[in-house]
C-alpha cells in the first residue's frame, strides 16, 4: 500500500526564484519569505512539483533563528482555482511524534506514484511534520524560551499568534508567522487536520475531536475511521479551534501514546489522508485505501469523564483502552510504600475507555483513566476538552 520511496533532491523543486523565498538556503532547500503583510503566494510555487521550503518562524537567544520544514504538493496550473487547499501539520507538542511520519508518508507517495508530476493532481496541500523542532530536541511537550530563568509555553493555546513580530513576544510571534505568513490566515487552506498523540505516560486509541456544528467537520472526522470520535466544541487557540473560528473545516486526530511509533495507528492515520483527497476530488485514491469506509465506525461521544486518584502512589490500572466499562465498576487500584491499597477506582459513569495512565507512579489529583461516553439522550450538556487540571491524563487537563 504505502511505497517506501524517500522524497528525493532529483525529483523535488527547489526553486530559489520565487516570490515567496528569501536568497537564504538552509541544509540544501530555500528558506520561505513571508510574513502577516506578505503571506506564502501558492501561485508563486511551481506547478505539478512537490517542493521543500524552510519556514523562519522566529530568532531564538544570540540571534539563532529556528526552522520548520515545509512540504507543498501543488497540482496543475489551474488547481488553485478548481482544487482545494489542504493542511497537514503535526507535533506541536514536541514529544507527540506519530503525526510526523504521517505527513512525511503523504508526500512520499505523491512523489512514488507520479500523481503530481504527471499532472493528476487537483489541488495544493501544505505540510509541515514538525510544528515545533525545539520541543522534539528537548523531547518535551511545551515550546521552550531561555529569557529569565525560562519559560514553558504551551503553542496549541496560543493561535494564531500574532501578526506583528515587532509588538509580539516570541512564542506569539513564532505562531504569527505559521498562521498570518505560510497558511495566509486562511487564504492558502480550505480545510486542515492537525495530527497529536496522547501526553507522555498514557496509552489511548486512534481518535478525533471535531466539532460537529461546523459543515464538513463531521464527515472530516467520519473519513479518519478512527476508534472514537468527540463530539466536542473545542479549544481556544488551539491549531484546529482556531481553523474553525476562521471559517476552515479542522480536526484534531489523535494518534496513539506519545515518544513511540504505533505503526497500526501511523497507517491508518495515512490511509485517512488518502480518502480525504480523494473526497476532495484532489486525486483517485483507490489503490492507496484498503478496506471500505464506514461511516459509522467510529464510537461516537460527548463528554469525557477522569477517574483520579486523591492520594499519591503506585497505580495498577485493571481495564483497557476501548473496553465499555460500567458505572460504579471497579477499574483500578492505588498503593503505597508497602503495597497496602488505600484506594479502589471506579468508573462514574458508563462508556468506553479513551485513554489509560500507564506511568504507575502518581501523585494526588492525577488522571488514570478517561472515559468517553455520550450524554445527549439525559440532557446533558456536551462538555470540552478543557477539564480541571487534576482530572486529566496526565494531570494535564484536556488530552491534546
Amino acid at each position: 500500500m504505502r511505497p517506501s520511496t524517500l522524497l528525493s533532491t532529483a525529483t523535488l523543486a527547489a526553486v530559489t526564484a520565487a516570490q515567496s523565498l528569501t536568497n537564504d538556503t538552509y541544509l540544501g532547500y530555500p528558506v520561505l519569505d513571508v510574513s502577516a503583510s506578505s503571506p506564502l503566494d501558492l501561485a508563486s510555487i511551481p506547478a505539478n512539483t512537490i517542493s521543500r521550503y524552510w519556514l523562519r518562524p522566529g530568532i531564538s537567544q544570540g540571534n539563532i533563528p529556528y526552522f520548520l520544514p515545509v512540504i507543498i504538493a501543488r497540482g496543475t496550473s489551474d488547481s488553485l482555482d478548481t482544487g482545494r487547499k489542504l493542511s497537514l501539520s503535526a507535533s506541536i507538542h514536541g514529544d507527540e511524534l506519530n503525526g510526523v511520519p504521517v505527513v512525511q508518508r503523504v508526500f512520499q507517495t505523491l512523489v512514488a506514484s507520479e500523481v503530481v508530476a504527471n499532472g493528476e493532481f487537483n489541488g495544493t496541500i501544505i505540510g509541515v511534520p514538525q510544528l515545533n523542532p525545539q520541543g522534539n530536541f528537548m523531547n518535551a511537550r511545551n515550546f521552550y524560551t531561555p529569557g529569565s530563568s525560562g519559560f514553558l509555553t504551551n503553542l496549541n493555546r496560543i493561535m494564531p499568534g500574532e501578526a506583528e513580530p515587532e509588538e509580539a513576544s516570541l512564542t506569539d510571534a513564532y505562531a504569527g508567522q505559521i498562521w498570518y505568513g505560510l497558511w495566509g490566515n486562511t487564504s492558502n487552506v480550505d480545510v486542515a487536520v492537525d495530527f497529536h498523540c496522547l501526553a507522555t505516560g498514557a496509552d489511548g486509541p486512534l481518535w478525533a475531536y471535531a466539532d460537529f456544528d461546523f459543515p464538513y467537520v463531521q464527515r472530516l472526522a467520519e473519513l479518519a475511521m478512527p476508534d472514537v470520535i468527540k463530539i466536542d466544541p473545542g479549544e481556544p487557540g488551539s491549531v484546529e479551534t482556531t481553523w474553525v473560528d476562521y471559517g476552515v473545516p479542522a480536526i484534531t486526530l489523535e494518534i496513539g501514546p506519545a515518544k513511540q511509533w504505533n505503526g497500526d495507528l501511523i497507517d491508518r492515520a495515512e490511509e485517512f489522508v488518502y480518502r480525504l483527497l480523494e473526497d476532495l476530488g484532489m486525486m483517485s485514491a483507490e489503490s492507496l485505501v484498503e478496506g471500505d469506509f464506514d461511516s459509522e465506525a467510529s464510537y461516537k461521544g460527548t463528554n469525557f469523564s477522569s477517574v483520579y486518584v486523591t492520594q499519591s502512589g503506585w497505580v495498577n490500572v485493571t481495564v483497557g483502552v476501548l473496553d465499555d466499562v460500567e458505572e460504579g465498576q471497579e477499574v483500578g487500584t492505588l498503593y503505597n510504600w508497602f503495597g497496602d491499597v488505600v484506594e479502589t477506582l471506579t468508573a462514574s459513569v458508563s462508556g468506553r475507555v479513551l485513554q489509560v495512565q500507564t506511568d504507575p507512579a502518581v501523585d494526588a489529583g492525577r488522571g488514570v483513566v478517561d472515559i468517553v461516553y455520550n450524554a445527549t439522550a439525559s440532557g446533558e450538556e456536551s462538555n470540552s476538552r478543557k477539564m480541571k487540571v487534576r482530572r486529566g491524563i496526565g494531570g494535564r487537563g484536556r488530552a491534546f
